[in-house]
């Protein structure tokens, strides 16, 4: 049981323990390396030293296994949540896709794709405290702003899907194999809302000029509005959390007094 509650603390809640912060770094090193070795064996020039970075792979993986299983060992030790329910959150899961490439590989799996799941182990980061106390910010966010964000989603929605099909028709014909379908346009259409403008397609005739001006400016208009909202509601966010602090230092420093 002190077994149990030590694993608990280190990997829950490492401020908690004397060791936790050591094993946090050690974990984050870990991560950091593994993503250093993932761009650099991407290089030609480097292939020479190739043992190297599959030496380090493995004791990569080592560690986010010794880690993993650790977790799931530990987590009902203060915590109600169930081990079967505990490794199907989000964070698990993407602990288990991180380890998913190198155990298949042991099953004769060679499947490309699998190796970019490499890249998910940046987002182990986000176990910091600091970043999952900015996650919950967002996420309360989004919760008590879904119906701007929902009506603004729906808008720029019917605006993509009523603007295409007019592009379509009046350029099909100018350019057949720039605007060959309906998709075609669509995929113009949403290049131009969001402002990216590849430029491998674009309008020639007078009314898909006008057409691409319009969906240009409400594609400015539409991404500014949600990002007003977000930025006014984490100011917000953060504004009330302060004002919470300082009464509580204040309450706590009265009580001192007394």
């Amino acid at each position: 049981m002190e077994f149990k509650r030590n694993l608990y603390f280190v990997l829950e809640r490492p401020d908690k323990h004397k060791y936790g912060m050591l094993v946090q770094f050690v974990i984050y090193a870990n991560i950091f390396l593994s993503i250093l070795v993932l761009f650099l064996e991407s290089e030609v020039s480097l292939k020479s030293y190739s043992y190297i970075f599959d030496i380090i792979n493995e004791i990569s993986i080592i560690i986010f296994t010794i880690e993993y299983i650790s977790r799931v060992y530990s987590i009902n030790y203060m915590n109600n949540c169930k081990r079967s329910k505990y490794i199907f959150t989000p964070f698990m899961i993407i602990d288990l896709l991180v380890l998913l490439p190198f155990y298949l590989s042991f099953l004769n799996i060679d499947l490309t794709f699998l190796r970019t799941l490499r890249i998910l182990r940046i987002f182990k980061l986000f176990r910091l405290a600091k970043f999952i106390e900015f996650d919950n910010i967002l996420a309360d966010i989004v919760t008590e702003k879904k119906e701007e964000f929902i009506f603004i989603l729906i808008a720029s929605v019917i605006i993509l899907f009523t603007i295409a099909p007019l592009v379509f028709y009046f350029e099909h014909d100018v350019q057949p194999t720039v605007f060959k379908s309906m998709l075609d346009a669509l995929w113009w259409s949403v290049v131009t809302f969001t402002t990216v403008g590849y430029g491998d397609m674009y309008p020639v005739t007078g009314i898909g000029r006008i057409l691409a001006t319009f969906l240009g400016i409400f594609g400015i208009a539409f991404y500014a509005i949600p990002g007003s909202i977000l930025t006014s509601a984490f100011l917000d966010k953060m504004n009330h959390k302060k004002h919470d602090k300082e009464e509580k230092n204040l309450k706590k420093n009265n009580s001192d007094d007394e």
